[in-house]
This record gives structure tokens, sequence and C-alpha cells, in this order.
């Protein structure tokens, strides 16, 4: 069955939590602007595409990232990926989420986040993904283990959240290249041809990068690559070799390596468990 341009779908929902599925592809007539956020959420997006809040300089959310959003938040998206925007997110009663987010932003006001986007570790990514899937496919999930684990996934990811924007000029670069590597993570590129396209020296690339990513350029690559390996380990039926070669490994077997080092697991024992993530 063909997928429709545009749903948000929710697939589990309690007095204190929410957890949905958001799809729309870059045809979409309203793909620019679907409306204010619905939840006070966090997002982990499977697809690379770019966000902009009202009065905030956009940025790029890519399976590397959590992104935050306060119900009736405004925002404007544009297309990256050629999947469009997909992207599984949770939303919180905003009391819980003001008490959260109060743990490492005691001037926390009314609308709980203050800042747009944060990193996401391979642990909490997987945790998310497999509690996606699992209530996705359970009819009748066990809610405290739901909730509980939403909540889990919520302090996790505001523990790592960026709280104060970097220089313009170094977000302005990071961000050229962040759109860069979201849409030819599986290339070979070199960082002569990285810097080049940002229009600087390698070594003032690489030291803004570390900068305001906190990653070196090769580490943030690979965990771009694993993150999408991820995705098409779950959603996929590929050979694994396949698979690996396709995201820019040189062979099965690294890619196994990287996927067990990040999620402790491999891909073949993940793809035979019972939710494939």
């Amino acid at each position: 069955m063909k997928e429709p341009l545009f749903s948000d779908t929710v697939v589990y929902e309690s007095p204190l939590v929410r957890i949905g599925a958001f799809r729309c592809h870059g045809a979409y007539p309203g793909f620019r602007d679907t409306g204010p956020a619905q939840n006070d959420c966090f997002v982990f997006p499977r697809t690379a595409v770019q966000i902009e809040h009202e009065d905030a300089p956009p940025f790029v959310a890519n399976p590397n990232t959590v992104t935050f959003y306060n119900r009736s938040q405004c925002y404007q998206r544009q297309g990256i990926s050629e999947h469009g925007d997909r992207c599984d997110w949770f939303g919180v009663r905003r009391d819980l989420a003001r008490e959260a987010v109060r743990t490492v932003d005691p001037k926390v006001e009314d609308t709980p986040f203050r800042w747009h986007r944060g990193p996401s570790d391979p642990r909490t990514y997987l945790l998310q993904r497999r509690l996606f899937d699992a209530v996705a496919n359970d009819e009748a999930p066990n809610p405290v283990v739901v909730e509980e684990t939403v909540l889990l996934l919520l302090d996790r990811v505001i523990g790592g959240a960026i709280h104060a924007p970097p220089d313009v000029k170094k977000r302005a670069l990071v961000h050229e290249v962040e759109c860069l590597l979201a849409t030819r993570f599986n290339e070979h590129l070199g960082l002569i041809q990285i810097a080049a396209h940002a229009g600087v020296s390698p070594y003032h690339l690489c030291r803004t990068f570390r900068e305001v990513t906190g990653f070196a350029i090769h580490a943030y690559l690979r965990q771009l690559r694993i993150r999408h390996g991820l995705e098409r380990v779950c959603e996929t039926s590929n050979p694994l070799d396949r698979i690996a070669v396709d995201l820019g490994f040189t062979h099965h077997s690294h890619f196994t390596h990287a996927f067990r080092r990040d999620f402790e697991i491999t891909p073949s024992a993940l793809r035979s468990s019972r939710f494939r993530c």
C-alpha cells in the first residue's frame, strides 16, 4: 500500500504521554508549513530536514539529533532528504516536561523547552526506536513500562540539549556542512572537498565543526551512517552486505562492528528480534 504524502499518527496515548509518527513527503503541498506543534514533545528524525523556528536561525535535523517543540510553537521546514520529513515524536504532559527540564534549566517558565535541538547518543536512539516499534505493533503495551521509558528518554535528551546558541557565523558554517553531509553521507568525501564546499580551510572547518557539534567530522559521518543503517535494517529486507556498501562501508564486517559498538547488538540480531528495533 502506498504511503500517503502526509500523516501524523498517534500510535500510543495515555494520561501522561503520547507517541506519534510524523511522515511528510517533499511533494506534499503544505510541506513547508504543516501548522504549529500539537504537543510539548521531543522528536527523533529518521531523515534529514531543515527546521526553522520563529525568530531563530535554521538548523539541520537528522538522525544524529533530537529536536524539541513546545505546544503551539510555529516553525517551518525545508527539504534536504529525498524522503521528506520522517520522524517519531514523544509528547509529555506539560507539568512533567517542566519538572524534568528544571533539573538542567531552573529558569524554565510555562513553556518547557528553551532550546531547539540536542545530540542523540546511540543508546538513547536505539531505546526510542525499540519503544516506538513496540507500541506500534503491540495492541496492549504495559502502560507503566511505556510511560516510564518515555520519561527516561526525556531525562536523557534534555541532559545533552544545546542551551546556548554558538556564534552566528560558526553556526552558519556548520549548518552548510551538515546539509552537505546529510545528503552525501554514503560518499567518500575528503576533508579538502568538504572545506572547499564551505569556503574555509580544512583547519578552520575541523576546529569549528568540533566546537559547535561536539563531534569530529569523521565521527559525525560514521554515526550518521550507522543511524541510517539502523533504519534500513529495521525497515527493509535488503542483505546486510548490500546495506553496508550502500552506506559507504568498505565491508560488511566494518558495518557490523560499528553497529555493535554503538548499539551493543549486531544488525542480524536486531533484525531477528520480535520487534526489529
